[in-house]
């Protein structure tokens, strides 16, 4: 299958509950990761009382080919995952580090077996376009949320709750938010609806031209990124915007900008959109980086700046 430049994703899906006490997979799709940070996040994850199941290119036993970059060649890590997903025991699938390597195989991934047997997928940062592709090709929510490097460092109680309460299926607690000027929100609508989209914003702009994202029009866009100057982060914002991926966005959320000084170029950037910014959304590459439902709809109370996912 091939992806539309576009492609318009409307509000999607809620995969079945995943529970403690269910499989859950690990799957790899970008870099290695460390043997010993993995040990520790699948310890983390069967804490939660889930039985993780690693994917074939994470056993010990995996003899990987390829670039030491990537947790195997592009063959092996894709047809892992898709053993993964065949396996209709599995009722959640979390991945295990972010680093780089989803677009080389994105192309390529088996979406009506995905499709087929709807369940949470969770991951961020270079998951971020397989994650917007699975609403996209699924109709399905995908969570932006932990992964197992973020089970071996701890999560914090909210971030445990969080993560818990998506797989379950349940609604989060509203978002306290900041909203980024008073001027920027006056004579805006007392709430804003939207599907929940965005992620990383490094892949998202990466992804631009590729036909790989969904469009944006309609959305409440949420962005967050690490270790970017000032200028690469305005040169990522100006590619969304320039490109037309971002026409019809209606509000933008900044979660964590970790190590970088984002907030002049967002303004900007929602300022060029005519869409409020918002700002302190829990998510992202720092704790506590909580568990979003991208294509679920979603409200954004403007006055009192507040972002509520909806049923």
């Amino acid at each position: 299958m091939t992806f539309q430049p576009g492609q318009r994703v409307s509000a999607a899906e809620r995969p079945p509950a995943a529970k403690p006490g269910d499989r859950v997979g690990i799957a790899a799709l970008s870099g290695r990761i460390d043997s010993k940070r993995l040990a520790a996040g699948v310890a983390g994850l069967g804490e939660l009382g889930f039985e993780p199941v690693l994917a074939a290119n994470l056993r010990p036993e995996a003899s990987l080919s390829g670039r030491q970059l990537f947790a195997g060649s592009d063959g092996e890590r894709l047809e892992a995952f898709h053993e993964l997903a065949a396996d209709t025991s599995i009722a959640a699938i979390v991945f295990a580090r972010g680093g780089y390597g989803v677009t080389r195989i994105l192309g390529h991934v088996d979406w009506t077996l995905l499709a087929a047997r709807p369940r949470p997928y969770v991951g961020y940062s270079d998951l971020t376009p397989l994650l917007l592709a699975l609403v996209a090709r699924t109709g399905t929510v995908a969570f932006h949320g932990p992964m197992a490097i973020d089970f071996a460092r701890g999560l914090l109680p909210e971030e445990r709750r969080s993560f818990l309460d998506a797989l379950a299926g349940r609604l989060p607690a509203p978002w306290a938010l900041e909203a980024a000027s008073a001027e920027l929100s006056a004579g805006r609508p007392l709430a804003i609806e939207g599907r929940l989209l965005g992620g990383c914003l490094t892949m998202l702009a990466a992804s631009v031209g590729t036909g790989l994202l969904p469009s944006f029009r309609d959305s409440i866009l949420v962005l967050e990124d690490i270790d970017e100057t000032e200028y690469r982060i305005d040169r990522l914002l100006t590619q969304l915007r320039t490109s037309g991926q971002a026409a019809g966005v209606r509000a933008v959320i900044a979660g964590h900008f970790t190590n970088c000084d984002a907030r002049a170029s967002l303004f900007d950037f929602a300022d060029s959109l005519g869409a409020p910014l918002f700002t302190g959304l829990p998510a992202g590459h720092e704790a506590p980086n909580h568990t979003l439902p991208l294509g679920a709809s979603a409200s954004l109370d403007v006055r009192n700046a507040t972002l509520e996912v909806q049923r």
